[in-house]
């Protein structure tokens, strides 16, 4: 399960940084739309880095 986590992180790392790049050559209305998409694979890489930090156990005090 981690493993495919860790895959689809790595996935939605570069769609990020590929709609980040297209963003950047095109005009404004487009680059609007664009950056939108960039911001929500943000959001879900976020969620799959944190589900990722959830399945490895806490390192404990003695």
């Amino acid at each position: 399960f981690e493993d495919a986590l860790l895959y689809t992180a790595s996935l939605l790392d570069s769609a990020s940084a590929t709609a980040l790049d297209c963003g950047e050559l095109l005009p404004s209305p487009e680059r609007a739309k664009i950056l939108a998409v960039w911001h929500l694979l943000e959001m879900a890489k976020t969620t799959v880095d944190r589900s990722i930090a959830c399945l490895k156990p806490s390192p404990t005090t003695a």
